[in-house]
């Protein structure tokens, strides 16, 4: 028994070696995840009293420079999905998609990396109402606040990675996307 806790033990400690070894350079990545938005149709169209709060598949793909081991930058695309809502005589959806860009805190344990990110984000947000037969739409791009926090769990050159974000866009009461996907390093 005690030599299989010594070689477990040890096999552990192998794998977090190459780990901790180089926490710096390039990586690619990407999630998907569930999407969150709650918007208010008359912050967008005139005249528009309807409501959304859903949540959509959400993907997203990234890129980023670890130039420290706990310091880094990363930014990337991101696409929320579309949400809709259905009264008796109308239909509302909301569709976001966005770029962003990150600077990254890191604080790596072994082979468990924990992040916190705060950055920018430049969201392009598509609203359109159908009521009675008529349709109404309407557009509109804002860059704004956005942070995050996750994990990363490193298995050699790549990793997998769990994340909660949320982006302040100013048309939309709440956007945030929670995620799980892969990352690689170069």
């Amino acid at each position: 028994m005690k030599t299989k806790m010594t070689v477990a033990a040890a096999l552990v400690a192998g794998l977090s070696l190459p780990a901790q070894a180089d926490d710096t350079g390039f990586y690619i990545g990407g999630s998907v995840g569930q999407a969150y938005t709650e918007a208010e149709a008359r912050d967008i169209i005139e005249n528009s009293n309807y409501d959304l709060d859903d949540d959509d598949f959400g993907y997203k793909v990234f890129a980023g420079w670890q130039f420290l081991s706990i310091l880094g930058v990363e930014g990337g695309y991101v696409d929320f999905g579309e949400v809709e809502g259905d009264s008796t005589f109308s239909r509302a959806r909301v569709a976001t998609e966005a770029w962003d860009a990150f600077l990254v805190g890191n604080l790596p344990l072994g082979f468990i990396d924990l992040f916190a990110k705060v950055g920018v984000v430049y969201a392009d947000t598509d609203f359109r109402i159908e009521e009675g037969g008529a349709s109404f739409s309407d557009s509109d791009s804002s860059t704004d606040a956005a942070y995050g926090i996750g994990a990363d769990l490193e298995l050699g050159s790549f990793a997998i990675r769990g994340e909660w974000e949320y982006f302040d866009v100013d048309n939309l009461d709440n956007l945030s996307m929670f995620s799980v996907g892969l990352t690689y390093q170069f």
